[in-house]
């Protein structure tokens, strides 16, 4: 996978037109390598996925905004398809909240006490499937990750609209805690819902309310 260098946060804050002007590269090449970045994508082992993921958080490296929402989207459908399918024949209440603890995805409400079967054999199931569990992983860091970017696009809007440096700072630390905790994901029959996207969205409009600029 192609993987390019990009702004800084100091980059976004400090000069809010050469983001803008980067912004808008990435926009105009957007479509003219989705096809391309899909198909390398099927072809990108869950290896080296890991090391992809491992330099974007490190700020070693960073993959456009527009790919990385490609990748949410590309490796979603198939874990939604597989967990929408077992959904079904479990005949599982909705919805079903997953968490990672203790270093794997756990349900919620299906520990050795409960009396729900249909929760204790998809927690079975997710045991038995390392790969499952590894994709799960993967999608909530790909989900985190194309969230902070987006904080940090709102935090240089709001650095162009003279908002107070440590306000900035505050949006971007508030955020980056809140999104670190919106780990969670969500499984209904319709769809499978990773809980930190939009927050982005959410948080830079509360920011904007209790700032006063709406």
């Amino acid at each position: 996978m192609q993987i390019q260098n990009g702004l800084s946060l100091f980059d976004y804050l400090d000069n809010p037109e050469k983001s803008k002007q980067s912004l808008q590269q990435i926009a105009d090449k957007a479509n003219q390598n989705i096809g391309a970045e899909l198909t390398e994508l099927g072809q990108t082992g869950r290896g080296q996925m890991d090391d992809v993921l491992k330099k974007m958080e490190s700020g070693e490296s960073a993959v456009k905004m527009q790919t990385l929402d490609n990748m949410i989207a590309f490796n979603l459908r198939p874990v939604a398809a597989e967990l929408q399918d077992l959904a079904d024949r479990l005949n599982l209440p909705q919805p079903v909240s997953l968490q990672h603890e203790q270093g794997k995805w756990q349900v919620e409400g299906a520990d050795a006490d409960s009396d729900n079967k249909s929760l204790q054999r998809l927690q079975q199931y997710l045991d038995a499937n390392q790969p499952l569990q590894d994709k799960l992983s993967q999608l909530s860091r790909l989900s985190e990750m194309y969230e902070q970017g987006k904080t940090r696009e709102f935090a240089a809007e709001l650095k162009a609209q003279d908002v107070p440096q440590q306000k900035v700072v505050d949006f971007l630390s508030s955020s980056r805690d809140h999104l670190k905790a919106a780990s969670d994901i969500s499984l209904y029959r319709e769809e499978l819902k990773l809980d930190s996207r939009g927050q982005a969205q959410s948080l830079y409009d509360n920011a904007r309310q209790n700032l006063g600029l709406d």
